[in-house]
């Protein structure tokens, strides 16, 4: 039994691994037929375009995984099949549902892999393509400002920041406010002044400070000099470019969600991408389910047809999520449906599947 475990487990993921090289060399050569003509007007080196696909690869791969997948599904089963190995292991005595669960315990295992390495590898070359693609593709200055207007911050504490001019060189700003959120969502203290400068702290000059209580009672104070040590906030904080989620991971994106929600800002996107970040690597084992009994079943030209299966299988899935996503961002649906509900669909298609396909 061991060498048959051996053997179907290795080459599953022999096939897997074949799958997604040629998957991802394909989705590669695609971008850059599409894109060769701008670089090839922009005089692109080719170092440069090299490490830009080498940037964008950590995506594809997690995209391209669950097809993979199935790929190596049926290609596996497919040849046991056609050369009746499948038939002469039954006849032996062997229940297929065996090796089934052998290949769903490696697709839990695939499943938690990628969630990893998105979060990890993924996200950071996501952020080192967008840079990568800025100055050495589209040749656009990456300028250190100095300077920043008009603009909300974030901070900890429960802070918000509401600065009309911030001058990083001289650690001044002028005419600012803030607010400091409650546990409810209540503005309990709000502090305006026309400049402040941080001396190692920030001192707020000629601020006005109001304070409320539960009962929405306000206690207004006027001080010459205003010192708050408890503004963790350096001038160069409010430089920093706030990342998309797509840079994020999952725990950056959860913090910015409790900073967006005490601000009284909508985070629908935010918390649909969050719960995406969870539901998406289980695509992998979800699909695994719905083409095991498949694979087994399909005589002549069962891999050429697997392939199709896997194919059309895949894009309806992924028109499927992208759907729901949309409809998240929207605040059509909850973010945690619009996340998990293309999931909860096809996990009930490979239930019904597994059982009802005979093998």
């Amino acid at each position: 039994m061991k060498i048959i475990e051996r053997y179907v487990l290795s080459n599953f993921l022999r096939y897997l691994l074949l799958a997604l090289l040629v998957l991802v060399f394909i989705y590669i050569i695609i971008n850059l037929f599409d894109n060769l003509g701008s670089y090839l007007s922009k005089n692109v080196p080719f170092r440069d375009i090299l490490i830009l696909y080498l940037y964008l690869t950590p995506s594809y791969v997690v995209l391209l995984i669950p097809i993979a997948s199935i790929i190596g599904v049926f290609f596996i089963f497919g040849f046991m099949t056609k050369n009746r190995e499948l038939l002469a292991l039954k006849s032996s005595g062997l229940d297929i549902n065996h090796l089934f669960g052998l290949i769903l315990i490696c697709g839990i295992f695939i499943s938690i892999i990628t969630f990893i390495f998105q979060e990890t590898v993924g996200v950071w070359a996501q952020g080192r393509l967008v840079q990568h693609k800025a100055e050495k593709i589209d040749r656009r200055q990456i300028r250190v400002e100095e300077q920043r207007r008009n603009f909300f911050y974030y901070g900890e504490n429960n802070w918000i920041f509401y600065i009309k001019n911030l001058n990083a060189r001289e650690s001044t700003m002028t005419n600012v406010t803030l607010w400091k959120i409650g546990k409810e969502q209540h503005i309990v203290k709000r502090i305006d002044a026309p400049q402040a400068r941080y001396n190692g702290i920030w001192e707020f000059a000629n601020a006005t400070v109001r304070e409320f209580d539960t009962l929405g009672n306000e206690l207004l104070q006027n001080f010459v000099l205003y010192r708050m040590p408890e503004l963790v906030e350096k001038p160069a904080d409010f430089l920093r470019r706030i990342k998309p989620v797509e840079e994020m991971n999952f725990l950056e994106i959860y913090n910015f969600i409790k900073k967006k929600t005490r601000a009284g800002e909508d985070v629908a996107k935010e918390k649909v991408e969050l719960n995406y970040r969870f539901s998406f690597p289980v695509i992998t084992l979800i699909l695994l389910l719905i083409a095991l009994p498949i694979s087994v079943v399909l005589r002549r030209g069962g891999i050429a047809i697997g392939l199709g299966m896997s194919i059309v299988l895949a894009f309806l899935y992924w028109g499927f999520i992208q759907s729901c996503r949309a409809y998240g961002y929207a605040g059509e649906i909850e973010p945690f449906l619009a996340a998990w509900l293309p999931n909860f669909v096809f996990l009930s298609l490979g239930i019904l599947t597994i059982i009802g396909v005979k093998r």
